[in-house]
């Protein structure tokens, strides 16, 4: 493994000095931003664990033609290839599912707890951000998409794994159109940063509820 110094770029390191003197408005955003990517990670977890459990327990079921019509239309407008099982579901199988999915989201709970992150909010927040039809319009249908990955990025530009370049460079949206990255335009960089407000707000709502 090459040593820090060699890995990272000097605009990192200067970029890294200058964060050690952070002011506490900026300390303050910078844990609203950790606690934002960690609250992207675990709802995603558990809003799969909750859409495993509906199909679980749906009583309409999926024909074997309806699913190959699907994967046919999948195929045709996105990059990303489907096939009829893809969209063919039995109980066990969405219930395993859902079990799993589950698991790895008490796991990460667990593994993300510390006095910012409380496990008990968490519950909470995930549980009304899912029940909830009217907010969060753009976290919801996105946390298992490219927000995920955004919150990849910044943590790990967070930790110095990454430097400034390689961050620039992976907060991009992928086209399932045609497999094409692009930096995010101004109007998508500005419903990011709202949707994260929105969470972190919510679980600080919470957090005080409780409190």
């Amino acid at each position: 493994m090459k040593p820090l110094n060699n890995y990272f770029s000097e605009e990192t390191f200067t970029h890294l000095k200058l964060q050690l003197g952070l002011s506490e408005r900026y300390q303050h955003r910078a844990q609203d931003v950790t606690l934002a990517c960690k609250l992207t990670h675990v709802y995603a977890k558990y809003h799969l664990a909750m859409l495993h459990r509906e199909l679980a327990f749906c009583k309409e079921r999926t024909t074997y033609q309806q699913a190959e019509r699907t994967a046919d239309i999948m195929n045709q407008i996105t990059i990303f290839h489907s096939s009829p099982s893809d969209f063919l579901h039995n109980k066990d199988e969405s219930i395993d599912d859902s079990i799993d999915t589950y698991l790895e989201y008490k796991k990460l709970v667990e593994e993300y707890a510390d006095e910012q992150f409380v496990p008990t909010v968490v519950e909470r927040f995930c549980k009304m951000v899912y029940e909830d039809d009217e907010h969060f319009i753009f976290f919801k249908p996105f946390c298992n998409l490219y927000f995920s990955v955004y919150a990849d990025v910044l943590l790990w530009y967070q930790q110095g794994k990454i430097d400034y370049k390689t961050f620039c460079m992976e907060f991009q949206e992928l086209s399932w159109m045609d497999g094409k990255r692009t930096p995010l335009n101004g109007r998508k960089l500005r419903m990011y940063i709202m949707s994260m407000r929105e969470v972190v707000e919510a679980y600080h709502r919470i957090k005080a509820e409780k409190i």
